[in-house]
């Protein structure tokens, strides 16, 4: 069993609170407890937020529980009147997340001795903002959230499960010569799971660098690191387009009775392969200069490769006319047609990456 930096910090808080109400005498400190609980975010910009947003739920809240119990009274009237009040309010500013603990805290104040109702009543205002302010203290103060290293190493994955991906889609099609197919459904989620991780925790840097001055990566690095998920996200959807293909494909050889793939179609299937050995090399120097602080050499965007696979569709043309052909010939500028973005994009993107870092 594995006990994160969180789930330490929010005992921390807890404790902290329950000590602060009980030098204070404020009662009930448990109920402070639950709100440091609650208020104990995984980022420091969401501890910001969620305390903006749980300052005003309690504040209307207590305020409402203050109005009814001074004017109404304590009594399941006000109690009921006060919730039907409430949700909608609640609602319509768009704090839906804290109407649980906005009721909470309006019956909690609501239920205040009758006696000294509103000295009752502050009391336990305090006991809700203590635990606020604990959770938000500490999870600042304490052991901040550091997303740089685990965005690199997820990044890395992302890239390299997704470039496997597109290229095993290629080799798919590159291959396909019988009547099966080998598509992994499994291994699309994975890819797809770990693009979305990726997206998640770029997101939740993005914002703390809102409110925490400091960071150990340039802004320039966040800047590409956001640019190889976008590449990541769209190679995977590239592939997607490839593996589309082959049913058709197989459906189309088995109906004319598995033939022979000719020489000349043969050498096309060989360029496209060859296609993805770019974009491996090419994502490989990526990796090592935005995730490893590494030095490449930006590679030119040629079109030699492009013109040896024109040359070789233009002898493989005269052996077939008709459907076949044609049906053909669109499978293969399918393909190509995503290689050649996989590569140039790749190329563009090492060529901001080793500028970047030269900076």
């Amino acid at each position: 069993m594995k006990i994160g930096a969180r789930v330490i910090k929010t005992g921390i808080a807890v404790a902290i609170t329950m000590f602060l109400c009980g030098v204070l005498g404020l009662e009930p400190a448990f109920f402070g407890a639950v709100s440091a609980v609650i208020n104990m975010q995984p980022s420091i910009f969401l501890t910001i937020r969620a305390a903006r947003d749980q300052i005003m739920v309690h504040i209307l809240g207590i305020a409402a529980g203050f109005f009814f119990g001074y004017f109404m009274g304590v009594n399941p009237f006000s109690a009921g009147l006060i919730v039907i009040l409430l949700i909608p309010i609640y609602k319509k500013l768009k704090l839906q997340s804290g109407i649980t603990m906005g009721i909470v805290a309006a019956l909690f104040v609501l239920s205040s001795s009758t006696e000294e109702f509103l000295v009752h009543a502050l009391a336990r205002s305090g006991v809700i903002f203590i635990g606020l302010g604990s959770a938000m203290i500490v999870n600042v103060l304490l052991w901040p959230p550091r997303y740089n290293e685990r965005i690199k190493e997820k990044l890395r994955q992302s890239n390299e499960a997704s470039v496997l991906y597109f290229c095993r889609a290629v080799q798919e099609y590159v291959g396909q010569s019988g009547s099966e197919l080998n598509i992994d459904p499994e291994q699309r989620t994975r890819v797809k799971k770990l693009n979305k991780e990726t997206r998640q925790l770029l997101e939740l840097l993005s914002r703390e660098r809102r409110v925490v001055a400091e960071n150990s990566e340039p802004r320039e690095w966040l800047s590409l690191a956001e640019k190889l998920a976008d590449y990541n996200e769209s190679i995977v959807k590239k592939g997607d387009r490839i593996f589309d293909l082959l049913p058709a494909r197989v459906e189309r050889r088995v109906k004319a009775g598995l033939p022979p793939i000719s020489d000349e179609f043969n050498a096309i299937l060989e360029i496209l392969e060859k296609g993805c050995t770019i974009v491996i090399r090419v994502n490989g120097k990526i990796r090592s200069v935005i995730l490893e602080g590494g030095t490449a050499i930006p590679e030119k965007i040629s079109e030699e490769y492009w013109e040896s696979l024109t040359k070789a569709i233009e002898q493989w043309q005269p052996r077939l006319t008709g459907s076949h052909y044609l049906h053909g010939l669109l499978e293969v500028a399918v393909t190509a047609n995503e290689i050649k973005w996989a590569t140039r994009q790749a190329k563009i993107l090492l060529y901001e990456s080793v500028e970047s870092a030269e900076d």
